[in-house]
């Protein structure tokens, strides 16, 4: 395989760490950012917070030349403000993104994390649109602000459904210049936010989607996925979000899994 200049965000711990060690063990150049210290193996490191505009600019400007893939792994659990979760979540990736995308390469990859807490986007289209036509981070912000009420969905579920949205716009972009873009949404990953995300869904909620298939992913079970789409044998798939969750969001559809047992259902009744 030959050596591809990789940009990964959120590299420092959890799915980030899992991805870059994959890379770095196939041999690619590895430019990372993150608000830690850089990870075994990185070429070159950015201190980066996704939550200023500013930051994201310096951080680019760092970075010589084109790419070959951008890995969007940086994120923050709901338990944050709900600002500061718009910010990373969605609005940093996507300035991150518009900036790097044209200096993409041909044949290289966009791969975002989203969630499965970002299931439900096809409900709420016509916002996400709407949010994600602003033109620029401080707009973005207002805009939530403006409409979190309404929307009656929490700041980090919304963050992932308009990742899973971006990804779809940003296919057509990425395939202009003869690249693509996909997601990926893993369902509960046993990395250091866990707790952070079974006190913002509820414990004993999330304890029951893990044991409904056996156990949380992995880092490396999502890290796999993530670098299948951006360096693997994965040239024809483009603005699609994969879902990694075990087999959860299948047994809910299908019924092997009863939603009516999760406690969050129970306690309604």
């Amino acid at each position: 395989m030959a050596s591809k200049t990789i940009v990964l965000t959120g590299a420092s711990s959890g799915i980030g760490e899992a991805a870059a060690k994959i890379l770095v063990a196939e041999g690619h150049k590895l430019i990372t950012l993150d608000v830690q210290g850089p990870p075994p193996g990185s070429t070159q490191h950015i201190k980066c917070d996704l939550n200023d505009p500013q930051a994201i600019e310096k951080a680019v400007a760092e970075i010589d030349g084109n790419i070959d893939a951008l890995l969007n792994v940086a994120g923050v659990p709901g338990t944050l403000p709900g600002e500061v979760v718009i910010g990373v979540n969605i609005l940093g990736l996507r300035y991150l993104s518009d900036l790097l995308l044209p200096r993409l390469n041909k044949g290289g990859a966009v791969a975002n994390i989203a969630s499965v807490a970002g299931f439900s986007w096809q409900r709420r289209r016509k916002e996400i649109n709407e949010f994600l036509d602003t033109p620029d981070f401080a707009a973005g912000l207002a805009w939530w602000e403006a409409h979190k009420k309404e929307l009656r969905i929490d700041p980090y579920s919304f963050s992932k459904e308009c990742v899973v949205v971006l990804t779809m716009r940003q296919a057509g972009v990425a395939l202009d210049l003869g690249a693509r873009a996909n997601s990926v949404s893993p369902g509960p990953v046993e990395t250091p936010l866990l707790p952070d995300f079974k006190r913002q869904a509820g414990e004993e909620q999330l304890d029951w989607i893990i044991n409904a298939v056996g156990r949380a992913a992995q880092p490396k079970d999502i890290a796999e996925v993530l670098c299948f789409l951006s360096t693997g044998p994965s040239t024809w798939i483009n603005g699609r979000d994969i879902i990694v969750d075990g087999g959860y969001s299948a047994g809910i559809s299908a019924r092997w899994i009863d939603p009516n047992d999760a406690p969050v259902r129970q306690r309604k009744k």
